[in-house]
Order: C-alpha cells, then sequence, then structure tokens
C-alpha cells in the first residue's frame, strides 16, 4: 500500500463508478441514487450515511451554470453546422439537455460525497 493511502479506500469504486453505476463508496453495493439526481438516505448494504452530504441548492450553481453555457453554445453551432428545422432543434435539445444536466450533477455530487468520506475517514 502506498503512504498516505488509507486501507479503508484501497479497493473501493471512483467517481465515475460511483457516479455512473450507482456504486456506494465504502461497500460498492449499487445503492447510492435514490433519483436521477439524488441520492438515497443511507446505504442499504453497509449503512454509510450519503443525506448528510448531499448538496443541495446554491452549491451546485458552480456546476449548473458552466454546463448550461456549454450547452447554449453546443445548441447555437449546430444550428450554424446544419441549419435544421427549428421543430428538429427543439426535439433533439429537449432530450439532451436533460440527460447532460443528470450526468454532470450524478458526476459533481459523487465527487462532493468520495471527498467528503475521504475527508472523514483521515480525521
Amino acid at each position: 500500500m502506498a503512504a498516505g493511502e488509507s486501507p479503508v479506500l484501497k479497493g473501493q469504486p471512483g467517481v465515475t463508478r460511483a457516479a455512473l453505476f450507482a456504486c456506494c463508496p465504502r461497500c460498492g453495493a449499487r445503492t447510492l441514487w435514490g433519483g436521477p439526481a439524488t441520492f438515497t438516505s443511507s446505504c442499504s448494504a453497509c449503512g454509510q450515511d450519503f443525506a448528510a452530504h448531499e448538496p443541495k441548492g446554491r452549491s451546485l450553481f458552480l456546476v449548473v451554470l458552466p454546463v448550461t453555457a456549454l450547452l447554449v453554445l453546443a445548441a447555437v453551432r449546430l444550428d450554424d453546422l446544419l441549419r435544421s428545422p427549428l421543430w428538429l432543434q427543439a426535439a433533439v435539445w429537449t432530450a439532451l439537455v436533460p440527460a447532460v444536466m443528470i450526468g454532470a450533477l450524478r458526476f459533481a455530487k459523487a465527487a462532493v460525497l468520495i471527498s467528503a468520506l475521504r475527508k472523514k475517514d483521515d480525521e
């Protein structure tokens, strides 16, 4: 084991696995997400409390604003390149925007959770 590595966290799922596959950062069970971008209150396998570490409200502004700006720029650029009809643009972006936002929020929330748990374990 490398210096500074915690034996509790070695081999545990990282941010990407937690965000995509709902893996608990402690035990690896698929119990992290209760909704599209909402934590369950706790892990049913190991009892890890997720609700205490869930970022809400204004703290997610730093994730939502840049993603929104990138989506708007992508929509404008795609419209300039393809000159597609408005109904097609509306259909594409109506499906794409929620998927991208949920993915970004899941990744950010999983990163905050894992960071908080590692900080708590180091104390």
